[in-house]
């Protein structure tokens, strides 16, 4: 970097420090009002004062406030974009590969796995065992009804015929007892 560029930096760094000792609560209000995570708010404010040293106020702006709010509200409307565009590319790049592209917190996503875990259990508790083997093979370890019949050693058919049998019983076990079991 050259000399004049380093003074340069220099000054817009000092200019900005200036404006955020003078306004800095006003746009932390701004971006507050905008935003809702503390952590974005925070991440917000730095990067606008990097926006402000990379493109200094005009020396021909007469209210500063109004200038300020403007920008603000441009700054968080341009990274929410970026943020939404970023998010969709990389649901897209999972879509492509076939990775999943988790949304929900591990705290939820254990309770969820220990759920479908006890569901698995009921079932196995319910009903016949050859019914509960078929549920369990087919949709617990989301085999294909091929896969299912080789490794039970029985053909399609019979597959498709305990599964038909074992969720009809199982809705009527649920229909039964209501929300009692589950």
């Amino acid at each position: 970097m050259s000399e004049s560029a380093n003074v340069e930096t220099e000054n817009n760094v000092k200019m900005a420090a200036e404006v955020f000792d003078e306004y800095g609560d006003a746009i932390r209000a701004i971006i507050k009002f905008n935003v809702k995570s503390e952590t974005e708010i925070d991440d917000i404010f730095q990067e606008f004062f990097l926006s402000i040293v990379r493109r200094p106020i005009p020396q021909s702006v007469q209210d500063i406030r109004g200038y300020l709010y403007k920008a603000v509200t441009n700054d968080i409307i341009d990274i929410s974009r970026r943020t939404k565009s970023d998010r969709n590319r990389i649901n897209k790049y999972a879509e492509c590969h076939k990775y999943s592209v988790i949304e929900d917190d591990p705290e939820n996503i254990v309770i969820q796995a220990e759920e479908i875990k006890q569901m698995f259990q009921l079932i196995e508790n319910s009903l016949p065992k050859r019914e509960a083997e078929v549920v369990v093979k087919r949709y617990g370890r989301n085999l294909s009804t091929t896969d299912t019949a080789r490794r039970m050693f029985v053909n399609k058919r019979t597959v498709s015929r305990y599964l038909s049998v074992a969720i009809k019983k199982a809705r009527q076990i649920i229909h039964k007892d209501g929300d009692e079991l589950l």
